[in-house]
C-alpha cells in the first residue's frame, strides 16, 4: 500500500463547483436563509426543487455560510463537526469519493473504481470520484440520509452531501477578504495552518455577472521530521470563476471553471508510532517515543506530490410554461506527479524494517450529462423526469514494493498497470401526489445500466494482460406519505430501495476479482416542526439492511510486512437508531445547531475479524455508535458602531474501533472535542476580528489506527493523525468592501 496513493486519494480531490438547476424556483436565485431575520425560512434543494426544510420528507440537517464559517468548515474532513450522523475520516485513500459515512454506512476502500456510499453533491451535480476538498464561499450545507439514488443517481446508497455555493450578483460589485491564521507553537497551537479566500462579485451587464472565487490552504503539520525539523507541508491553492447569464426572461446560463494545485511533503498525513514493544530501541535512537498522539518521525528521504486538478461545466435552465428544462454538462480532471526519493513507508531511518513504494501516476476524467423536466410547485401532482449519463476513466501506473526486513531484501508481488472504466447511463422520476390539503403521496424510481472494466497491463505496461468486467442493471426505488399535523409540524414514512455499483479488486498475489454492487432497503419514519419562531427540529427513526455490504479488511504480511487490504462483499450489515436534530436561529441575536444519534451499525452474526476473533453483531469500524454535535454564536451589540460575539461548538463521540477485528489498541475512547470563538465585529458585519480555538483540550483522535505495525499483532501500532487530531489557536479576520 503506497503513502503516495494513500495521500493523492484524500489531498487530491479537486474543488468542482457545477452551476445549479432552475426549476420551478431556480436554485440559483433561491431565497437563502442567512438574512439575519429570525422568521427567515431554511430552504433546501434536497429534492431538485427549492423548498422549505419543513416540507421535505428527508431527514436533513442543514448548515447556512454562518455556521460553517464560526466552526471553521475548510475542507470537507471538517464536516464531521456539523452533523451528528455524519463521519469523514480524513485518512488518505479511506473515503472513496470523499463522502465518509451517514448512520455508520460508508465505503473505505482502494478498489479500482470502487464508488462512494454517500455522494458529494455540488450545485445539484454528482461529483462521483472526482471530488471537492477544500469548501470556500458556499451559501448552504444539507446532510441528506438515507438512500437518495432516485433524484441525485450516482455514489448515494448511504445518502448526500449537497453543498451549494454563492451564486453572482447582477447590479452590485463587491468584494470579500476572509482568513484564519494560526502558527505551530502559537498560544498552545500543535501545527500551524493559514487559510486566505478572497471573493469578487462584478456585473458586466445588467443580465450577467461573474463571481470569483480564490483561495490559499496552506498548513505545516502536524506530523514532524525530527531529521530535518521540519514540519510537513500541505498546501494547496485554486480558484473559480462563474458565469451567470440571463439572455431572455426564459433562459439562464451558468458557465464556471475552476482550478487547484496540492504539494504535500513525505506524504502528507501519514503513519506515526503510537506503540511498541519490539522496536523501541530503534525508535528511540531517532528520538522518538511511541505513545498516543505521536506525531513525529525521522528520514532523510525527501518526497513531494503534487496533484493539479480542474474542471468545467456549462448549465442551461429553459423555462417553458408550465415547466423547466435543465441541461448541465460537467468535466473534471486531475493529475498527479511525484518528486524526489521512494517513500518509507515507516518513515524511520534506524528501523530494521523498510518498505519503499514505487510511485504511481493515477490520472482521472470525468464526465457527466444531465438532462431534467420538472413541473411547476403546488399542483395536484408535481414531479421531475430526467436521465443521466456519466463516464469515469482512471488510469493507474504499475506499483511495486522494495522491503528489506533486517537486512534480507524480502521479494515483494507488484500490482501492474491497470485502466478502470466506469460507465452509467440512468432514467429517473419522482412525483409527489397533493391527494389532500394535508395529505402527500411520494413515488420514485431510477433504472441505472453500469459498466465497469478493468484492463490489466502486462509488467512493461506495454499491452493489455486481461479484462475484467462487471454490467449490472439495477431499479432503485422510493414511496411513502407525509401528513401535516398542523400548519408547523409535518411527519412522514418513507422506503428506499438503493444502489451503489460494483468494483473491481486487483491484488498483488492474485488475479482480479467482482465485489458486486451494494444494495440498502432503508425505513425511515420521522417528523419536523419549527420551534421559536425559526428553529427546526428534525427527528427520525431508521432501519436499513444492506444486501452485498462492500468491505475492506487490511492486515500486514507477516513474511514481508506490506499492508494488504481485501475488498469483499458482507450480507447482513444492518444500521438501525433514532435521531435529533435542532438547528437555526433561536433569537435574532442566538444561533444554535444541536443533534445526537444511536446508531447501531453491526457486523452480521458470526462474522470473523482480521484477528480471527468473532466481531459477528459488534459495531461496524469507523462509525461510533453514539455520537452529540452542538455549535452556537450569541451577539451582543456594544454601542451603536459594534458588536461582540461569543461562538462555541462541540462533538462527543462514543467509544470508536478503526480495524475489523478485537484488537483494544485500534479503538479509541469516547472524548470530547471541543472549540470556539470570540471578537468583535461591525453593525453593519462588514469587518469581524476573532480569536479562535479548535480542538481546545488536544484531544488525539486519530484519523486510523493500524495493528501489526509492520508486524508483532497488537504489539506494534500505526496511527494516521490529521489537523482535527491537536489544538490550534489562531486569529481570523473579514472584511467586505
Amino acid at each position: 500500500m503506497n503513502s503516495r496513493h494513500k495521500t493523492a486519494l484524500l489531498t487530491g480531490l479537486s474543488l468542482a463547483v457545477m452551476a445549479t438547476p432552475a426549476f420551478a424556483q431556480s436554485a440559483a436565485t433561491a431565497p437563502q436563509a442567512a438574512d439575519g431575520s429570525p422568521d427567515a425560512a431554511i430552504v433546501v434543494t434536497a429534492q431538485r426543487r427549492v423548498e422549505k426544510v419543513t416540507e421535505v420528507p428527508i431527514s436533513i440537517t442543514v448548515a447556512d455560510a454562518g455556521q460553517l464559517e464560526r466552526q471553521q468548515v475548510n475542507t470537507v474532513n471538517d464536516l464531521n463537526r456539523i452533523a451528528p450522523s455524519l463521519e469523514i475520516q480524513s485518512a488518505p485513500g479511506q473515503n472513496t469519493g470523499g463522502g465518509g459515512a451517514i448512520r455508520g454506512i460508508g465505503t473505505q476502500t482502494f478498489s479500482a473504481g470502487a464508488v462512494a456510499s454517500v455522494g458529494v453533491v455540488v450545485d445539484q451535480v454528482s461529483q462521483g470520484n472526482a471530488n471537492i476538498s477544500d469548501l470556500f464561499d458556499v451559501a448552504r450545507i444539507e446532510v441528506l440520509k438515507g438512500p437518495q439514488g432516485t433524484l441525485f443517481g450516482l455514489t448515494t446508497s448511504a445518502g448526500v452531501i449537497n453543498i451549494t455555493t454563492n451564486k453572482p450578483e447582477f447590479g452590485k460589485v463587491s468584494v470579500r477578504v476572509r482568513s484564519e491564521l494560526s502558527a505551530a507553537g502559537f498560544a498552545g497551537s500543535k501545527s500551524g495552518n493559514q487559510v486566505v479566500q478572497g471573493v469578487a462579485n462584478v456585473p458586466i451587464a445588467d443580465n450577467a455577472a461573474i463571481r470569483v472565487a480564490g483561495y490559499a490552504n496552506l498548513r505545516q503539520g502536524p506530523d514532524y521530521n525530527l531529521s530535518t525539523g521540519k514540519y510537513d507541508k500541505n498546501e494547496t491553492m485554486g480558484g473559480r470563476a462563474r458565469l451567470l447569464w440571463e439572455p431572455t426572461d426564459k433562459l439562464t446560463v451558468n458557465v464556471i471553471g475552476d482550478y487547484a494545485d496540492t504539494r504535500t511533503t513525505n506524504g502528507g498525513n501519514f503513519f506515526t508510532f503510537v506503540k511498541s514493544l519490539s522496536l523501541g530501541s530503534a525508535l528511540a535512537a531517532c528520538g522518538i517515543t511511541a505513545e498516543n498522539g505521536n506525531r513525529n518521525y525521522c528520514t532523510s528521504e525527501q518526497y513531494t506530490d503534487r496533484i493539479k486538478t480542474g474542471g468545467a461545466s456549462l448549465q442551461l435552465d429553459y423555462q417553458f410554461a408550465p415547466f423547466t428544462l435543465t441541461s448541465i454538462t460537467a468535466y473534471r480532471g486531475t493529475h498527479e506527479q511525484g518528486y524526489g526519493a521512494a517513500t518509507n513507508v515507516f518513515r524511520v531511518d534506524t528501523l530494521p524494517v523498510t518498505v519503499h513504494n514505487s510511485y504511481v501516476n493515477r490520472p482521472t476524467d470525468l464526465i457527466t450529462q444531465e438532462l431534467r423536466i420538472s413541473s411547476p410547485a403546488n399542483q395536484t401532482v408535481e414531479y421531475t423526469l430526467g436521465g443521466f449519463y456519466s463516464r469515469q476513466i482512471q488510469h493507474r501506473d504499475q506499483e511495486g514494493a522494495t522491503v528489506l526486513l533486517f537486512g534480507n531484501a524480502i521479494p515483494s508481488s507488484p500490482v501492474n498497470a491497470y485502466r478502470v472504466s466506469d460507465e452509467s447511463i440512468a432514467a429517473f422520476g419522482q412525483m409527489t401526489i397533493h391527494a389532500s390539503d394535508k395529505l402527500r403521496l411520494i413515488a420514485g424510481g431510477r433504472y441505472t445500466d453500469d459498466v465497469l472494466s478493468l484492463q490489466m497491463q502486462n509488467d512493461t505496461a506495454t499491452a493489455i494482460a486481461s479484462t475484467t468486467r462487471l454490467h449490472v442493471g439495477k431499479v432503485s426505488w422510493k414511496g411513502g406519505i407525509q401528513y401535516d399535523i398542523d400548519p408547523r409540524t409535518m411527519a412522514y414514512a418513507t422506503v428506499a430501495r438503493g444502489f451503489k455499483g460494483g468494483q473491481i479488486a486487483t491484488p498483488s498475489d492474485a488475479n482480479p476479482y467482482v465485489v458486486l454492487p451494494e444494495i440498502p432497503t432503508s425505513y425511515e419514519l420521522g417528523f419536523k416542526t419549527t420551534l421559536l419562531r425559526s428553529w427546526v427540529l428534525d427527528a427520525n427513526l431508521f432501519y436499513q439492511k444492506i444486501q452485498n455490504f462492500q468491505a475492506q479488511q487490511c492486515t500486514v504480511n507477516a513474511t514481508t510486512t506490506v499492508i494488504s487490504c481485501v475488498q469483499t462483499n458482507i450480507s447482513g450489515v444492518k444500521s438501525r437508531g433514532a435521531e435529533i436534530n435542532l438547528f437555526g436561529k433561536v433569537t435574532h441575536d442566538l444561533s444554535l445547531n444541536t443533534g445526537f444519534i444511536w446508531a447501531k451499525a453491526t457486523y452480521p452474526n458470526g462474522y470473523v475479524g482480521t484477528d480471527g476473533t468473532n466481531i459477528g453483531g459488534t459495531q461496524l469500524a469507523y462509525a461510533p455508535e453514539y455520537k452529540f454535535t452542538v455549535s452556537g454564536e450569541y451577539a451582543r451589540d456594544l454601542g451603536e458602531n459594534l458588536k461582540g460575539f461569543l461562538a462555541a461548538d462541540a462533538v462527543w463521540k462514543s467509544l470508536l474501533r478503526y480495524e475489523a477485528n478485537s484488537v483494544a489498541d485500534t479503538t479509541f475512547a469516547p472524548h470530547w472535542t471541543v472549540g470556539g470563538r470570540i471578537g468583535l465585529r461591525t453593525a453593519d458585519d462588514r469587518f469581524t476580528i476573532a480569536v479562535f480555538a479548535r480542538n481546545l483540550f488536544d484531544v488525539h483522535e486519530p484519523s486510523l489506527y493500524q495493528s501489526d505495525f509492520p508486524f508483532g499483532g497488537a504489539a506494534n501500532i500505526g496511527a494516521i493523525y490529521g489537523p482535527q487530531s491537536f489544538r490550534s489557536v489562531g486569529l481570523s479576520l473579514d472584511g467586505k468592501f
